[in-house]
C-alpha cells in the first residue's frame, strides 16, 4: 500500500469498486450518487466521531449542527465535484476534507487523516476487517462456450427519510396558531350579548341569571318573579360576570348590590333584579380598591395563556418528529442502459 493516507484512501477505494464491493453503496462515482451514498451511509452506521469529517466537508460547526442528515439532504451536487473529480483520476491531489469523506463512505479505518496519523497500528482496514483479509481470491475462469451475457441489474436505493416539516414552518404554525386562539378567546369574552325583543302578546319580564326575558304576563317561572316589562332595563340591564375587568374607568358606570364580600355588579341603575325590594348603589371607589382586583384578572388570563403556549409547543415537537420517505429516482443513463440490453437481447432471439 502507498505511504501517503490520500493515496491509501483512493487505493482501497479502487480495489473495492473493481472487486464489486461498493456497488450498494456508490455504484457510479457521479456528483448525484456521491449525495445519494452519504445519505445512506449517514443513515446507516453515522456515529458522532463522523461529526468532525462532515463538519469539515460541509463547512458547519459541530456544536451548533444537530441534524447532519439534514445538511446532506440540502446540500447541492456541485459540493462533491472535487472528490468526483479525484476519484476519476481527473485531479491528482485533493483537499483534506476530500479525502476524509471518501474513507467515511467505505467505511475506512483509521479515519480521519490525522487519526491516521497519530495511531500507532497503520493497518487498514474496511468495515473493521483488514483489507488483506476482505478480498477472496480470484473466481476461476468459465470454460468458453455458447452463454448468454448476464442482465444487467437496475439498483434500486434503499428510502431515505427526511424531516416531514421544516422547524422553521413549525414554529410558524405554533406563533399564528397561538395568536388566532388568543384574539379568539378576547373576542368572545368581549362580544356584547344579544337582546330578544318582545312578542306582541309580551308586556312582562323576569330575570334570567345574568338579564332580563320577556315573557308573557300570564306564564309563571319558578323562582322569579315576573315584573311589567320596560324596555330600557331590558336592553341595558346585565349582571357583570368578570368582576374584575372594572377599573376606575367603570365608576359612573356600574351600580352593585352586596354586603360582606359578596357584590354583584350591573351595568345600569335600579332595583337589585333577583329581588326587586333592594336598590342598587352606584360604584365607588372604596367598593373598586376594596373587592376588585384588575391583576387578578390579568394574572388569570396569563395562565391560561401559558397552558395554551404549552400545549401548543407539544404538538410542535410531535410534528418535528413525522418524517417523510425521498423516493430516489434511477439515473437516466442506468434505465438506458439496461434498455439497450433488453433490445439487442431481443434482436438476436
Amino acid at each position: 500500500m502507498p505511504e501517503d493516507y490520500q493515496d491509501i484512501v483512493l487505493a482501497a477505494y479502487k480495489k473495492m469498486k473493481d472487486n464489486g464491493k461498493l456497488h450498494a453503496i456508490l455504484p457510479q462515482a457521479t456528483t448525484t450518487r456521491l449525495r445519494r451514498a452519504c445519505l445512506k451511509v449517514y443513515d446507516d452506521r453515522y456515529t458522532p466521531k463522523d461529526a468532525d469529517i462532515l463538519s469539515m466537508f460541509f463547512k458547519k460547526d459541530k456544536m451548533e449542527c444537530d441534524d447532519f442528515g439534514k445538511v446532506i439532504y440540502d446540500s447541492d451536487a456541485d459540493d462533491f465535484k472535487a472528490l468526483r473529480n479525484h476519484i476519476k483520476g481527473e485531479t491528482g491531489k485533493t483537499k483534506e476534507e476530500n479525502t476524509d469523506l471518501l474513507a467515511w463512505l467505505i467505511d475506512l479505518e483509521p479515519r480521519p487523516r490525522s487519526a491516521y496519523y497519530l495511531s500507532s497500528d497503520k493497518t487498514i482496514k474496511i468495515g473493521g476487517i483488514p483489507i488483506n483479509e476482505l478480498f477472496l481470491p480470484p473466481v476461476p475462469p468459465i470454460p468458453p462456450g455458447p452463454q448468454k451475457p448476464p442482465i444487467p441489474p437496475i439498483h434500486t436505493e434503499d428510502p431515505v427519510y427526511i424531516p416531514r416539516f421544516s422547524p422553521r414552518y413549525i414554529i410558524l404554525s405554533c406563533i399564528i396558531l397561538l395568536f388566532i386562539g388568543s384574539t379568539s378567546f378576547v373576542a368572545w369574552e368581549n362580544s356584547p350579548t344579544t337582546v330578544r325583543m318582545p312578542n306582541p302578546d309580551e308586556n312582562c319580564m323576569y330575570w334570567d341569571e345574568d338579564h332580563y326575558e320577556p315573557i308573557n304576563c300570564e306564564r309563571t317561572i319558578a323562582n322569579a318573579a315576573i315584573v311589567p316589562l320596560n324596555l330600557n332595563s331590558l336592553k341595558k340591564q346585565r349582571k357583570i360576570n368578570l368582576p374584575d375587568t372594572l377599573t376606575s374607568y367603570s365608576l359612573g358606570k356600574v351600580w352593585y348590590k352586596g354586603y360582606g364580600d359578596k357584590h354583584e355588579y350591573f351595568t345600569a341603575a335600579g332595583v337589585y333584579p333577583p329581588d326587586t325590594v333592594r336598590v342598587l348603589k352606584k360604584l365607588s371607589l372604596g367598593i373598586l380598591r376594596d373587592h376588585i382586583s384588575y391583576n387578578r384578572y390579568l394574572l388569570t388570563r396569563l395562565l391560561w395563556f401559558l397552558c395554551a403556549a404549552f400545549f401548543v409547543g407539544i404538538c410542535g415537537i410531535w410534528a418535528s418528529r413525522l418524517k417523510k420517505e425521498v423516493k430516489q429516482p434511477v439515473e437516466e443513463g442506468e434505465t438506458d442502459n439496461a434498455v439497450n440490453f433488453y433490445e439487442a437481447e431481443f434482436a438476436q432471439q
